[in-house]
């Protein structure tokens, strides 16, 4: 009986030293390219993948097709959400750039702030955000091969 509770007692600390260090992820309101204001906290209860890129960037050119995938295999999953975050162009500039790439998922117009609050040093960066609104894990930069830590994370998360 003495070591259930021991037990018990270092579960605790240990699961509260684990998430003790999670980030809470900034809240954002940005357009979507439709006009609609978008806001990071209204996906609370769900997994949001963030992918902060610009058009002229050519890791972030490179990444977009492991993107559209990730989009394509969590689509009909409504417990994960990705966005797009364009750092700074035009609408107009990511319009053309977006239909030039196929690029189907949602994509909103960042602006400093964003970027800032995030702590974007580099794009593209990435943000897997857990259901609490914490970050879970973040990536800068892109190799082909990272679509599968992403799935890895996504899945852990939705506990799967």
């Amino acid at each position: 009986m003495r070591y259930k509770k021991i037990f018990a007692v270092l579960a605790v600390v240990v699961f509260a030293a684990v998430f003790a260090g999670a980030e809470q992820a900034p809240d954002f309101k940005l357009q979507d390219m439709n006009g609609n204001v978008v806001q990071l906290s209204s996906f609370r209860g769900k997994v949001v993948f963030l992918d902060f890129w610009a058009s002229w960037c050519p890791p972030c050119r490179a990444s977009i097709p492991a993107v559209k995938a990730l989009h394509k295999n969590m689509a009909s999953n409504p417990n994960v959400v990705l966005l797009g975050i364009n750092a700074g162009e035009s609408k107009s500039t990511v319009e053309k750039f977006m239909k030039n790439n196929g690029m189907e998922y949602t994509v909103l117009l960042g602006d400093n702030d964003a970027m800032k609050n995030f702590k974007v040093n580099g794009i593209p960066a990435f943000f897997i955000i857990d259901k609490n609104g914490n970050i879970a894990k973040q990536y800068v930069g892109y190799s082909k091969g990272l679509e599968k830590d992403w799935d890895t994370q996504i899945n852990a998360l939705l506990g799967k």
